[in-house]
């Protein structure tokens, strides 16, 4: 792609003040890792790579520890779940995965997003299984293709902030 090659100017007035804590980056950094990810993303032929690299960017995109993309069946059961963030001992650890239900099948359900700053406190937690890794704060975007639903983005443990801001779910709603 690398159609932005000229940064987008600072309309800010001159005495703006800026926040400069670690979870603001710049639009052309986002730009840039849109780019890089979509162009991952068209070199790749096969399907399985392709979801993982569309996991990964995500994950990338918005600094979650983890991430996850789950796709639905017709009656809204999640029928592939592709992670990011854990291995593969940890991931079959964890066992069998999730079928929709909790936080994941409240996206499933409602089809619209999710910002949680702490999982344990939301109603919808279902709990996790054995071997899961602990989690906090929650994104969950979902993945529509004609206006249907096809699938969520689940995104977990903000790196650079306590949770997960407006910011990070426009980013996940325009990827997805």
């Amino acid at each position: 792609m690398g159609c932005y090659p000229h940064a987008v100017p600072d309309h800010r007035a001159p005495d703006a003040t800026t926040d400069s804590s670690a979870h603001e980056f710049s639009l052309q950094d986002t730009i840039d890792a849109l780019d890089r990810a979509t162009q991952a993303i068209a070199g790749e032929l096969d399907l399985d790579r392709v979801l993982q690299l569309i996991v990964d960017s995500v994950r990338d995109l918005v600094h979650a520890r983890y991430a996850a993309l789950g796709i639905v069946d017709a009656r809204g059961r999640i029928e592939r779940f592709i992670t990011s963030g854990i291995n593969a001992a940890e991931r079959a650890a964890i066992g069998p995965p999730p079928r929709g239900h909790g936080l994941l099948g409240l996206i499933i359900r409602e089809s619209r997003a999710y910002r949680i700053p702490d999982i344990s406190r939301h109603p919808a937690t279902a709990g996790f299984p054995a071997n899961h890794p602990p989690m906090r704060s929650f994104l969950g975007v979902p993945i529509r293709t004609g206006g249907e639903p096809i699938g969520n983005f689940y995104l977990t443990d903000k790196q650079t902030a306590d949770e997960f801001v407006e910011q990070d779910q426009r980013l996940v709603e325009t990827f997805a």
